[in-house]
């Protein structure tokens, strides 16, 4: 064996993984068709949401325990990787979505405050909310520095005994009962015990099987430049995300000291498949941002600045692939995060560790297994 487990894809998931097995002792290769922290993926971009309090209880729940070790993470290695300003949820309260995001505050202890118009405009001028709305503030979100965390992850790994591939990648697995047999684009073979697939939006590429209920979706970012940068600095523009009407956007504060980030939550366009995305932004895609901008906030200049796609990999029920396959004990799935794979990126990590070593799961992950789409 040259290993005990190999990480397929080193991204939001993967560089995890690897960290999460590294600091176990478990011998781990890991590899990665482009470089680490590269610009295709979910985790390009700067920054990153990171939400506790979300609509699902699920969700919740692991997302509070990443809170945990990303700061592990930080410890580990001395790097800053997620602020604490906190998250802000805005929507109509008597929306199933904002009923259910009070619930998993209560149900789970995540602090907060539930704040009302005039409460929310003193606390975050930027942020004018419609008569009846309200926000919860999430205490424990904050802002993820997400190619750090990726590149930090792996390079702790390599300390700790991690052999990383970069630019190579991975065209084909054979499982047996006895383990796995992996091949590269540069004709080499690898034999390990067991394999993780966390190869988003190239999941299905790597693992033909899911491809019927696998999606790649083409994902629009927008950058804007605020009328006054004081007032978005993340003491006062939390993370944020604004359900009003049929507008839905999704937002961060200046990290950099110069661009807000704020995008459309349906900026998307789902694509056969990885090989199709273009780096090409068409003026249709920044129109549904910009009016909602010029409705929702005026404080920001709404014509883009920058403009940058990304990919993510979708599953079609848009819950993640968690867990073996019904083909063999030895192919782990962990792909198909639906947007959510930063929130919950480092929870799922350790649930990866647990599957690979044989040890026991403590959360409740049986309605994310392979299994339900017969795989």
């Amino acid at each position: 064996m040259d290993a005990d487990v190999a990480v397929i894809g080193l991204g939001t998931i993967g560089s995890m993984t690897c960290w999460n097995l590294s600091k176990k002792g478990v011998s781990v290769l890991g590899f990665e068709q482009f470089g680490i922290g590269h610009d295709r993926s979910a985790h390009g971009g700067g920054s990153r949401r990171f939400v506790v309090a979300s609509s699902s209880m699920n969700h919740t729940a692991f997302s509070k325990e990443s809170h945990q070790l990303y700061r592990e993470l930080e410890e580990d290695t001395g790097q800053q990787l997620l602020s604490s300003g906190g998250t802000l949820t805005i929507g109509d309260p008597n929306t199933d979505r904002m009923k259910n995001v009070i619930k998993c505050v209560e149900a789970y202890n995540i602090p907060h405050e539930i704040l009302d118009k005039d409460e929310t405009k003193r606390r975050f001028p930027m942020h004018d909310l419609f008569d009846g709305e309200i926000a919860v503030f999430d205490k424990l979100g904050g802002v993820l520095r997400p190619e750090q965390i990726v590149v930090t992850a792996v390079n702790r790994s390599r300390q700790l005994g991690a052999k990383v591939y970069t630019y190579t990648k991975v065209t084909g697995i054979e499982p047996d009962a006895n383990g796995v047999t992996i091949h590269t684009d540069n004709e080499q073979t690898f034999r390990v015990g067991k394999v993780i697939i966390s190869a988003g939006p190239w999941a299905n590429e790597v693992y033909p099987d899911i491809k019927n209920i696998f999606e790649v979706h083409r994902i629009i970012m927008t950058w804007f430049v605020p009328k006054d940068t004081a007032q978005f600095t993340e003491d006062k523009f939390p993370n944020f995300s604004r359900v009003s009407g049929d507008r839905h956007i999704i937002g961060t504060p200046i990290i950099d000291g110069r661009l807000v980030r704020v995008s459309g939550a349906h900026a998307m366009k789902v694509l056969n498949n990885a090989n199709e995305f273009d780096k090409n932004v068409d003026v249709q895609d920044i129109l549904e941002v910009r009016e909602s901008l010029k409705h929702l906030m005026p404080g920001i200049n709404p014509d883009p600045v920058s403009t940058i796609p990304f990919m993510d990999g979708y599953t079609t029920d848009q819950l993640p692939l968690v867990g073996a396959t019904k083909k063999s004990k030895n192919i782990l799935l962990m792909c198909g995060f639906s947007g959510s794979g930063f929130s919950q990126g480092s929870a799922m990590a350790n649930i990866a560790g647990k599957l690979a070593a044989g040890e026991k799961v403590s959360h409740s992950i049986d309605h994310l297994s392979p299994k339900r789409f017969d795989l």
